[in-house]
């Protein structure tokens, strides 16, 4: 949401002599401007929001019909939004926190760098001089390799000093490459923070649908990772060329398995398939009463017959008619 990420004026929300209910309307009336400047002035985020609306409604499944298909896909974005801006203001709270108790954005982008150049120059003291060599010797790319990748690990000051920057002097004042950085240093905590938050809007999602409005189930019951409740289907050609299809179900899988003695000690044929065998399969259920054999039922059963064989009945029957 690039329409959050400069929130300057968060000093109203941060005031010591407010009550918590005069902090928590202050809260939600940044994020309503926030969210009115996103839909009105940020092309990118509206745009985004757009296409998010879009996917959201084409999710619902089409048996429902196209208004209570919009309803839901609607409510479902707009969870996913409040979720992003509410996350992205906490962030900007934090880094505010933090600035006005000069914990951060106190020495500039590298602060790190300039701490492990002071640590060195303290306790690894260069007499002769081999730093300066390196240095010259890699065209200053030794330094500038450390120097960077140090900034790398402090992303938080990356932050907060370029927020600072922002806010005193407008966005003309960073660079593309600074940009740049600032998009991918609070996208990377952003991503941190959102992933349990979208994973919870999400499986709240899918909880109501599948509870109330009787949607998702085959969403839901993979997300649960249930493994009981278990069913299969078996095909039989019989002589006269009909095909019997039966549905079968388990409703407890086992958790433990042993191997069968039986298996091993049974006399088999030649080319003798499993099914005509008195112990099918080299594995058993731990418990007797939890064995896939004794459990299994069948929960569907019929029968196609041949296609010419339903034509000849056809037209018997419309001729005896």
């Amino acid at each position: 949401m690039y329409c959050s990420l400069f929130q300057c004026n968060l000093g109203h929300i941060l005031q010591k002599d407010d009550t918590f209910s005069d902090h928590v309307r202050s809260f939600l009336s940044t994020i309503w401007d926030a969210f009115m400047y996103m839909l009105g002035q940020s092309y990118v985020s509206s745009m985004g929001a757009l296409l998010l609306l879009v996917a959201g409604v084409s999710f619902v499944p089409p048996k429902m019909s196209r208004k209570r298909r919009l309803l839901i896909g609607l409510l479902h974005v707009l969870a996913h939004l409040s979720a992003a801006l509410i996350l992205m203001l906490l962030m900007e709270l934090g880094i505010e926190i933090c600035v006005q108790h000069n914990l951060l954005a106190t020495s500039g982008y590298h602060t790190l760098y300039e701490w492990y150049r002071q640590v060195e120059s303290e306790h690894f003291p260069d007499p002769t001089g081999l730093r300066t060599r390196i240095e010259q010797w890699t065209f200053g790319l030794y330094p500038a390799c450390i120097k960077y990748l140090m900034s790398a690990f402090d992303v938080p000051e990356v932050m907060a000093v370029t927020r600072s920057n922002i806010c005193k002097n407008g966005m003309i004042s960073l660079s593309r490459g600074g940009a740049t950085i600032y998009y991918a240093s609070v996208f990377l905590y952003f991503w941190v923070f959102s992933t349990p938050v979208v994973s919870l809007v999400f499986g709240s999602y899918l909880y109501i649908c599948i509870n109330w409005l009787h949607l998702h189930f085959d969403e839901a019951f993979s997300s649960l990772r249930i493994a009981n409740y278990k069913s299969f289907t078996r095909f039989h050609i019989k002589t006269d060329g009909d095909l019997e299809i039966f549905t079968l179900a388990v409703d407890k899988v086992p958790k433990e398995w042993k191997l069968d003695p039986g298996w091993d000690n049974e006399v088999r044929q030649p080319h003798q398939a499993s099914h005509h065998r008195k112990f099918p399969s080299k594995w058993r259920a731990n418990a007797f009463h939890q064995d896939p054999v004794n459990t299994v039922r069948i929960v569907d059963h019929f029968v196609i017959q041949p296609t010419h064989r339903l034509q000849v009945a056809a037209v018997n029957g419309s001729v005896s008619h």
